[in-house]
């Protein structure tokens, strides 16, 4: 950040220091081309002193103006109102010494104190502009920085909320699955590995495969059924064409989660939790459905929900959906359709 600032302040002041050489320069250019013909001796020295006069005044006008800041425009001015003063005398100064120095008859002072302060105030006007533009072109970017700082902050905030909760009735089961079923019991810590490794490795990436979220949502419902047992049943229906689509991390596992904890298991005779994904268009399109109904969902469902809306607000705007509803025969379905973007390689 202190790098990158210093390279603005270095870039800004050299693209003054140029600037301020070619609109001297091209002053004097200009004023040496419309004296043609009419030329006296010591004219050329006059012009030159003259427009010295009027650079080394403009810049020390800068330097002052990079010591002390300005909140309005107004306010500079008042500030710079005796140097606007003093610079235009002081080349007018160097215009009647040189004068005297050539023996030359008096000339108007007023008309040539005037063309000098013009010119001052033109040099102000051009340069604090492009002062005031940059400005606020700067606090424009900071703040868009600030802005995704928050979101990004915001964004790990909310995915943090959505890691597995089910850690310890897991590790209950494989404790009495050990004398049970020592096979399966290796299979159930397999799962619970490559689970807690899927959780962890997500909190590094935007968005992973629809195939490694489907893995980690297969092995954490596996990992429950050691628990519910008969009360679980499963079904999957995913189109194959699927696979490659880029997903958040844990967010269709969210889904299957409050379907389990807030559908399933408030059942005595359990039920079916069923996942389906297609796409739709340029979408793709996930539903995860349950046995129960929104009366048992709701309000326990609504914070996990709202998360996930808020993750997929981050990521994609206004571009994806994420709604709740309650369908016949005791079942709810959540329904999600964000836009269908393929890993890189992907056929």
């Amino acid at each position: 950040m202190a790098s990158g600032t210093r390279s603005r302040q270095a870039n800004s002041s050299r693209s003054y220091y140029l600037c301020q050489l070619a609109g001297w320069g091209s002053y004097a250019v200009l004023m040496f081309l419309m004296s043609a013909g009419r030329r006296r001796p010591g004219d050329t020295t006059i012009l030159l002193l003259w427009c010295a006069c009027g650079l080394v005044g403009t810049h020390l006008l800068w330097a002052y103006s990079q010591r002390h800041r300005w909140r309005t425009i107004a306010q500079l001015m008042r500030r710079f109102a005796v140097a606007l003063l003093l610079i235009p005398s002081a080349m007018i100064s160097v215009q009647i010494v040189l004068n005297n120095r050539y023996d030359r008859r008096a000339w108007p002072v007023l008309p040539h104190y005037v063309q000098a302060l013009i010119i001052i105030l033109l040099w102000c006007a051009l340069y604090f502009s492009v002062q005031e533009v940059r400005k606020r072109r700067l606090a424009e970017v900071e703040a868009l920085r600030l802005a995704l700082v928050a979101q990004v902050s915001q964004f790990h905030v909310l995915r943090s909320q959505l890691n597995p909760h089910f850690l310890f009735n897991c590790l209950n089961g494989l404790r009495e699955l050990i004398d049970e079923d020592r096979e399966g019991a290796k299979q159930a810590l397999t799962q619970l590995s490559e689970l807690l490794r899927y959780t962890l490795d997500a909190d590094r990436v935007e968005t992973v495969t629809f195939r490694d979220e489907l893995r980690a949502v297969e092995d954490y419902l596996s990992l429950e059924q050691i628990r519910f047992e008969e009360r679980l049943r499963l079904h999957y229906e995913i189109a194959p064409d699927t696979f490659s689509a880029q997903v958040p991390p844990m967010l269709v596992q969210t889904l299957a989660e409050n379907a389990l904890k807030h559908g399933v298991a408030k059942l005595p005779a359990g039920g079916e939790v069923s996942i389906s994904a297609y796409r739709n268009n340029g979408d793709l399109q996930i539903t995860v459905t349950n046995t129960g109904s929104l009366s048992t969902a709701k309000g326990a469902t609504a914070v996990g929900l709202e998360n996930a809306r808020e993750r997929l607000r981050l990521i994609y705007g206004e571009g994806a959906s994420l709604t709740l509803n309650a369908m016949q025969s005791d079942q709810v379905r959540a329904t999600v359709t964000i836009p269908f973007r393929q890993s890189h390689g992907a056929a």
